[in-house]
């Protein structure tokens, strides 16, 4: 079993910034959406591409928005699990990802996420995120 790292608040705020992370790209909220990566993070995915830098995410919430067509998207973050080291954490978790359409879930894919983080002024944020999918 791994050991648990980190104190109690710090693994809350991460764990916060996980569930932020998936409410904000479902319902739209894109500003809040880059606001869990740092300034330098980074978003890779195999689908959309690697986007480094907030000018860069924002260009991948453009595309990404589009790519919805009339819809909208739910995702299922599972079995997080990460470890801090001070001011920086790694983590993992799984991912269950579905169009929403026409009052609709339909699954489209699983898969999961490799995580760094880093606490700036207090706060946890995602400094690199890569998405993989299962298969």
């Amino acid at each position: 079993m791994p050991k648990i790292t980190g104190t109690f608040e710090d693994r809350e705020q991460i764990r916060e910034i996980y569930a932020r992370y998936a409410n904000t790209v479902d319902a739209g909220q894109f500003d809040a959406w880059i606001d869990c990566f740092t300034p330098d993070g980074v978003f890779e995915s195999p689908l959309m591409g690697r986007f480094a830098g907030q000018e860069e995410l924002r260009k991948f919430t453009q595309q990404y928005h589009h790519s919805w067509a009339g819809g909208g998207v739910r995702h299922m973050m599972v079995n997080v699990s990460f470890e801090v080291t001070g001011d920086t954490a790694t983590g993992t978790c799984g991912l269950i990802y579905f169009k929403v359409q026409n009052g609709k879930s339909e699954y489209l894919l699983t898969g999961g996420y490799r995580d760094t983080l880093r606490k700036d002024n207090g706060e946890w944020r995602y400094t690199h995120r890569q998405v993989y999918i299962d298969g």
